[in-house]
């Protein structure tokens, strides 16, 4: 599943980045993008774009056609 496929206010937890330039992906990995790191999409902007996610701690805009990029794995819940 790609984080462009999951609904606002559900953690997920990145699995790989692929198949984007390397300008993109450096820049993400600059924000702490990187592979085992959850993110969670909390506010999407008037103009959907970008998208303002809680990745770890930290609250970041990222352009929403980056998403399709970003596979991303359900952080299971314990009951």
């Amino acid at each position: 599943m790609t984080l462009e496929e999951v609904a606002l206010n559900r953690a997920v937890r990145i699995e790989d980045m692929q198949g984007m330039d390397e300008k993109d992906l450096a820049c993400l990995l600059g924000m702490g993008m990187r592979s085992g790191v959850s993110v969670t999409k909390i506010v999407a902007t008037p103009f959907k774009d970008p998208v303002e996610c809680l990745v770890g701690s930290q609250l970041l805009a990222v352009e929403k056609r980056l998403f399709k990029y970003i596979r991303v794995k359900e952080i299971s819940q314990i009951p």
